[in-house]
C-alpha cells in the first residue's frame, strides 16, 4: 500500500531527498525522548565512551569535553538493539513505511544511530555524501533521518544541494587522508545550491544516499 503521495514520490528523485511529517506517532515520539533523556544523565557516570555493539566501536561517544555537570553525549550507536522504543520505530513505524515505499519491495535495515546536538557543543559534520559509507553494488539505499527536535534555522540545521545525488560520486579524501568530507573545490561550487532543511519534532527527512 503507498504510504507517500505521486508527489512526494516525485520530489524525492528530482531533489534526492524529502521531508515528510508524521514519521512516528506523538506517544512514541515521547518515548524515543525519553530514552535519549536518559541516556545523556548516564553519560555523566562516564568520562570516556562506554558499552558494546559487537562492531568494535562503542555504544555511547562522548564529544571532547564532557562533564558530569556539562554532558556531551555525541553518539547513541545502533539503539533499536538496546530499546524497544527505538526497535518499533524503526521496524513498525510511518517511517519504514516511507522507506519501502520509495525503493519498493523488501527492504533491507543496514545500520541506525542517534547524533545527538547539546547546547555549547561543538560537533560538525562537513558535507559528504553517506553512499561512502554504505558502499553497494545499487544505489537504492534511504537515509532516514527522524527529527527528536525541532529543527530551526537557529539550532544548526542540516544543508543539502538538491538534485546532487544525480552527479558523481565525490571523494571523502583529501591529501592522501580520509577526511570525511568533499574537497574545498567541490564545496564552493555546490555552496550556492545548498538549502537548509527545517522541520518539526516527528518529522522525517528521507534522503538518497548520493545526496550531498
Amino acid at each position: 500500500m503507498r504510504v507517500l503521495s505521486q508527489q512526494q514520490h516525485e520530489a524525492f528523485w528530482r531533489d534526492g531527498y524529502l521531508m515528510a511529517a508524521g514519521a512516528v506517532a506523538e506517544r512514541a515520539l515521547h518515548a524515543l525522548r525519553a530514552g535519549l533523556d536518559g541516556w545523556i544523565d548516564d553519560s555523566r557516570a562516564h568520562d570516556r565512551p562506554w558499552g558494546e555493539t559487537g562492531h568494535d566501536f562503542p555504544r555511547f561517544d562522548l564529544e571532547a569535553g564532557h562533564s558530569a555537570t556539562r554532558p556531551r553525549l555525541r553518539r547513541v550507536n545502533n539503539p533499536a538493539e538496546i530499546a524497544a522504543d527505538y526497535e518499533d520505530a524503526t521496524f513498525a513505524s510511518p517511517m519504514a513505511g516511507m522507506v519501502a515505499d520509495l525503493i519498493g519491495g523488501a527492504v533491507k535495515y543496514h545500520h541506525g544511530k542517534i547524533n545527538v546536538k547539546l547546547p555549547q557543543t561543538a560537533s560538525r559534520v562537513g558535507l559528504h555524501q553517506d553512499f561512502s559509507y554504505t558502499p553497494h553494488t545499487n544505489d537504492d539505499i534511504v537515509t532516514a533521518l527522524l527529527l527528536l527536535d525541532d529543527m530551526t534555522p537557529e539550532n544548526g540545521p542540516l544543508t543539502v544541494a538538491p538534485g546532487s545525488h544525480r552527479g558523481p560520486q565525490l571523494s571523502l579524501w583529501q591529501d592522501g587522508r580520509f577526511s570525511g568530507e568533499i574537497a574545498e573545490s567541490e564545496r564552493a561550487r555546490l555552496t550556492p545550491a545548498m538549502v537548509p532543511l527545517t522541520g518539526r519534532a516527528g518529522d522525517v527527512c528521507l534522503m538518497h544516499t548520493s545526496l550531498v
